[in-house]
């Protein structure tokens, strides 16, 4: 099963983006998982908050790779991690035609 590793962080300093994405860089080259998306959020106050999605293989690897993140001292501070296990869900949109 696959699982979606959730990062937010704060938009600046402007080398956490960078600095998680060589990390995501090095899942992909393992073929362990891959970027999904980078979204930002704009919340009271002026704060940007960045949230980064990363598609991994396998669900079990999911935590021995946040545990081996986290203990990194290189790993920037102040990442909010979620863990998700995505589900197989069938369709439930009507099936398309097969003739315009």
């Amino acid at each position: 099963m696959e699982a979606l590793l959730l990062l937010e962080y704060d938009a600046q300093p402007f080398s956490t983006r960078p600095a998680l994405l060589r990390r995501v860089e090095a899942l992909a080259l393992a073929r362990q998982g891959r970027l999904r998306f980078v979204a930002r959020q704009r919340i009271a106050g002026g704060t940007v908050r960045e949230i980064m999605a990363i598609d991994l293989a396998k669900t079990g690897d999911a935590s021995a790779i946040l545990a081996r993140w986290q203990a990194d001292s290189a790993f920037p501070g102040g990442v909010d991690t979620r863990l998700l296990t995505v589900e197989p869900v069938r369709g439930t949109e009507p099936p398309e035609p097969l003739f315009p």
